[in-house]
């Protein structure tokens, strides 16, 4: 009769003198999402969108590599270099809640492995260098200092808090001869002078920029923004034929690979130009089925203005969580009030107001 023992010892003295075959042969750890809103999948650690892997589906990943660290509101993980479904990409490991794999028996070779991956490195594989810390989804928009603007003429509101130190960005509309279906975002100088025609009693200015077409809006930001590798699909094309407004019963997706929409409820009690609606609420919710997530604008936008209903003025992804900030108006008779509304993958709420600019008629001061 054969014996065994001696063949465990030998794969097990072959194991121990090949690091190279036991860093090939790392352990995989297998996984599930925890997040409600799914885990994205990125292109490298906190860059690049791949997409959403929806709660509670599994992935695998090496248990001994990690790419980064990562806090998040309390939450401390790592990115680790995970597979789903035959798709490579990587992922913070907050929202992952390891499980536990149990089999009845193992080969000879699985066995020595796992005995060699659960004793201490004799052999030690050289560690894969780390990325310094991120702490935030918003790989573009790290810094929570952020400026947001419009051009305009006879300005009359806080000049003195536009930052002209900042990197300043306008984002532009698509080529109208040669239409690619995208926006552009361009580095640009910022000039805010004195308007040569005063229209009310107080000092009014120009905000401008040193470009010859003019921008859609403009963002500041304290360091170089990556301005090239940011795609932003034309949505004004979209946004005319729905019409800028969600009028109660009407639905508007976003996203829908990570089921993002805008729905509205309540009554018109006013049509017209500026409609006037009762019990008026415009909600966001993301996800699928009973997981979806929800928020009511209200708490983030505040008033809605004259018209009852804020008009959509832009949406499209500048922070790189995957997710598309919007910016809202607020009509008002005298003033126009613009919302900056930025996405976050991780938090329990979907937006928060990262800025406002508002523009006013001067003549009425």
């Amino acid at each position: 009769m054969l014996q065994r023992f001696p063949i465990i010892a030998v794969l097990l003295c072959f194991l121990l003198a090949s690091p190279a075959l036991i860093a090939q042969d790392c352990p995989k750890t297998w996984a599930k999402v925890t997040a409600p809103s799914g885990l994205i999948l990125r292109k490298a650690p906190g860059k690049g969108f791949i997409r959403t892997i929806p709660q509670n589906d599994t992935v695998n990943y090496c248990a001994d590599s990690t790419f980064g660290e990562l806090e998040y509101e309390g939450i401390k993980g790592y990115w680790r270099q995970v597979n789903y479904k035959g798709q490579k990409g990587y992922s913070f490991d907050g929202f992952l809640e390891v499980i536990e794999l149990r089999f009845e028996t193992d080969s000879i070779i699985e066995a020595s492995k796992k005995l060699v991956a659960g004793s201490d490195s004799l052999a030690a594989s050289e560690e894969e260098p780390k990325e310094e810390a991120l702490k935030t989804p918003h790989i573009y928009l790290p810094n929570p200092e952020f400026q947001f603007l419009t051009e305009t003429y006879n300005y009359c509101g806080p000049v003195q808090d536009i930052n002209l130190k900042l990197y300043w960005y306008g984002v532009f509309l698509d080529d109208e001869v040669n239409p690619t279906g995208a926006m552009t975002i361009k580095p640009l100088n910022l000039n805010v002078v004195l308007s040569k025609n005063q229209n009310g009693q107080t000092m009014e200015f120009d905000v401008l920029t040193d470009q010859d077409e003019r921008s859609l809006f403009l963002f500041g930001v304290p360091g170089s923004y990556p301005y090239q590798e940011v795609k932003l699909a034309d949505v004004l094309q979209t946004i005319s034929i729905r019409g800028k407004r969600l009028f109660p019963g009407q639905e508007w997706t976003l996203d829908p690979q990570n089921g993002l929409k805008l729905s509205a409820t309540g009554s018109i009690t006013k049509a017209g130009p500026c409609p006037e609606a009762e019990n008026y609420k415009l909600v966001a919710s993301m996800g699928f089925g009973s997981e979806a997530k929800t928020q009511d604008l209200k708490e983030v936008l505040g008033d809605y203005g004259s018209c009852s209903i804020p008009e959509l003025y832009w949406y499209g992804d500048l922070s790189g969580d995957g997710l598309p900030e919007i910016i809202f108006v607020s009509v008002r008779e005298d003033q126009n009030v613009f919302s900056f509304l930025q996405s976050d993958a991780f938090s329990p709420q979907l937006f928060s107001l990262k800025a406002v600019f508002t523009v006013e008629n001067c003549a009425n001061e």
